[in-house]
């Protein structure tokens, strides 16, 4: 490994033993004078002035920092590193005079006993990926006995891939089929408008598919993952859009109902993460722009212990997030991400694994903590040790605490799903459908439009985020088209929502109960599509008048936020706020039916804000809007218990 003398002096000071015990280095140490220089020593062979360059360039084009001709526009200054030092052999290495300046590396401390799955650095990147998977999957297998699958499920329909260089596969149905090796790899990946006819099976094209499906009919991802799968020795695939008749509603339904089962039994899903349609492939893109795989292994200068860190470019905290993959926009992708096992994303500019013990990348294959940025999985422990209960798991067993985590874990993914798009909204209940059956499994009572009955009533108290308050909200809520679920589920609006309390932490006490919650499936499932739906609730409700004020909804200039007024001991007082779920249905008069006293942030009731479609006011039938919080209780003291019907 070639390094100029100015990457030689790194060695003895960010690559030092010493350098470990400092926690932040706010020194800068002089390297090229120039990008120009800097550049020249890269033509001249320096292996990490090539990482410095490349993070820098990539730097640019993130920033659109770039020429007519669309190169990037280097900085004329001295070039400076410093950086941190993270915990566990981890370091962020910042170029240039601020954190965000110009670019960064990250390193990370190689284990002594630890062996690369592909043979040169200098390799192509996505057949290092392909060997990486290999031996994730297989160190899973035989270490990791929190990931093990019992592998005995299969899908109804296969798609059998055939030996190597074969031209064709065929779509195969598994009843009374005991073949020798079970093992079939699942595809998570976005259709995108273009999906072609011949890639899907369709009740006219049945029988051809089972006779065979030539390869050049197929999608590029179809195809790479066909081949990944005969490299990794594994003999089916499943693909939704083949495995299932897509004109056959019967089907889809019976087949949407195992999604659980199809996931949380592969011996590992691949994710074309990067690809917003099937034209990109499963497979790492940039490699298309960089026909080597920069990466530089450092020793570590006074360490008796032969220490190296891995150093890889980077542009800068956070860009390098599975959240920037255009998979992890689509509703589908979310519960075959959380169902499965293994899974491996084909990133955008790497590959990242996720299994139920150890996160990692092709970057840091041996473990990566930054592998995914953001939020963990469900069913993989969190930080304090604490996963969910097994699906065997007797819910009868579970204690108070165990119980609040796992309804604040599915709050939490509602809040993640209901971020992400569907091409068709009815698929909304569909598409979380795999992950409620395995909740349900440990959860007790009923499971309603996507609300477990016994998470309480303070699950009903979700709020609608609007742009104007979360900026990582982008698009105005709104309903869909069609029926989609009862007004009192997050269902029925098109936007992301959250709950402003978490349950295993915050004090909340009820003031109303639910008295029966009934819905009507669509079809034959249960966790499927909806034809109807009732809440009849009891507690106490009054009439408010809504008005926007510049306090309405605190500093905030969200358009769905109004204060609330009533009169109190007969003068009118300004007793709260609403935030409307949807713009369209912003009005002047609601009722208010109070649900819950939440201790977080500070005492507040929580409640229902109510329009009534019947004319007879006696019939109690309401149609939900909005969310209601005061500070004030005292309104409560003149309002009257009420059985009313939300709809």
């Amino acid at each position: 490994m070639a390094l100029c003398l100015y990457c030689v002096s790194l060695q003895g000071t960010i690559f030092s033993e010493a350098a470990e015990k400092i926690a932040y280095d706010v020194a800068r140490y002089p390297h090229q004078p120039s990008c120009a220089k800097l550049i020249e020593s890269v033509e001249q062979g320096c292996a990490l002035c090539r990482l410095i360059l490349d993070s820098i360039s990539r730097e640019c084009r993130e920033s659109g920092n770039l020429d007519a001709d669309g190169q990037p526009i280097y900085q004329e200054d001295e070039i400076s590193i410093g950086g941190v030092v993270g915990p566990a052999g981890q370091r962020w290495i910042w170029i240039g005079q601020s954190l965000n300046a110009a670019g960064a590396l990250r390193a990370m401390e190689i284990p002594p006993d630890w062996k690369d799955a592909w043979g040169h650095e200098k390799g192509d990147i996505n057949d290092a990926a392909i060997a990486m998977v290999d031996k994730w999957v297989r160190t899973c297998y035989t270490d990791h006995p929190d990931c093990s699958s019992q592998d005995k499920f299969m899908p109804t329909r296969l798609i059998e891939v055939g030996p190597e260089g074969a031209e064709k596969v065929r779509l195969i149905t598994t009843a009374g089929l005991e073949p020798h090796n079970r093992s079939y790899i699942a595809l998570s990946h976005c259709w995108g408008l273009n999906m072609p006819q011949c890639a899907k099976t369709l009740k006219e094209k049945l029988r051809d598919h089972h006779e065979g499906i030539s390869l050049t009919d197929l999608t590029r991802t179809f195809v790479d993952t066909i081949l990944i799968a005969k490299k990794l020795q594994v003999p089916f695939v499943w693909i939704d859009s083949l495995c299932i008749i897509q004109n056959s509603r019967e089907d889809w339904e019976a087949e949407a109902a195992q999604m659980a089962d199809v996931y949380s039994n592969a011996h590992v899903t691949l994710a074309a993460s990067a690809s917003s349609d099937g034209t990109q492939g499963c497979r790492i893109p940039n490699s298309g722009q960089e026909a080597v795989w920069p990466y530089v292994d450092i020793p570590v200068i006074g360490s008796r212990k032969q220490k190296r860190y891995r150093v890889f470019s980077w542009s800068r905290v956070g860009v390098r997030s599975l959240d920037n993959d255009a998979l992890q926009t689509r509703g589908w992708t979310l519960q075959e991400r959380e169902l499965s096992p293994r899974i491996a994303h084909f990133s955008h500019d790497t590959m990242i694994w996720e299994c139920r013990t150890l996160r990692a990348s092709l970057s840091f294959p041996w473990r990566d903590p930054a592998a995914v940025i953001g939020y963990k999985r469900v069913f993989d422990p969190d930080s304090l040790g604490r996963k969910l209960p097994g699906p065997s798991q007797d819910v009868a067993g579970l204690n108070e605490e165990e119980r609040l985590f796992a309804a604040a874990e599915w709050l939490r993914l509602v809040r993640l799903y209901s971020r992400r798009s569907l091409t068709k909204q009815e698929d909304a209940l569909p598409a979380i459908s795999g992950i409620a059956r395995i909740f349900a499994r440990f959860t007790l009572g009923a499971y309603c439009a996507g609300y477990f009955e016994s998470h309480g009533i303070v699950s009903l108290l979700w709020v609608v985020n609007s742009p104007h308050d979360d900026k990582s909200v982008s698009k105005i809520s709104c309903r869909p088209p069609r029926y989609t679920a009862p007004s009192w589920s997050w269902i029925s609006v098109i936007g992301a929502v959250s709950w402003n309390w978490y349950l295993p932490r915050d004090k909340i006490e009820n003031i109303a109960t639910v008295q029966s919650i009934i819905t009507t499936p669509a079809g034959t499932d249960p966790f499927g599509q909806l034809k109807d739906g009732s809440l009849q609730i009891r507690g106490k409700l009054r009439k408010l008048r809504a008005q926007r004020t510049e306090e309405a909804h605190g500093a905030t200039t969200n358009p769905a936020g109004l204060a609330l007024f009533t009169k109190v001991r007969g003068n009118e007082s300004k007793v709260g706020w609403i935030t409307f779920d949807v713009l369209d249905e912003v009005c002047e008069s609601v009722y208010c039916l109070a649900c819950a006293r939440i201790e977080f942030p500070w005492p507040q009731v929580y409640g229902l804000g109510l329009v009534p479609l019947a004319t007879d006011p006696s019939e109690h039938l309401y149609k939900r809007v909005g969310l209601v919080r005061t500070a004030e209780r005292t309104w409560l003291e003149e309002s009257l218990v009420t059985d009313i019907i939300i709809i």
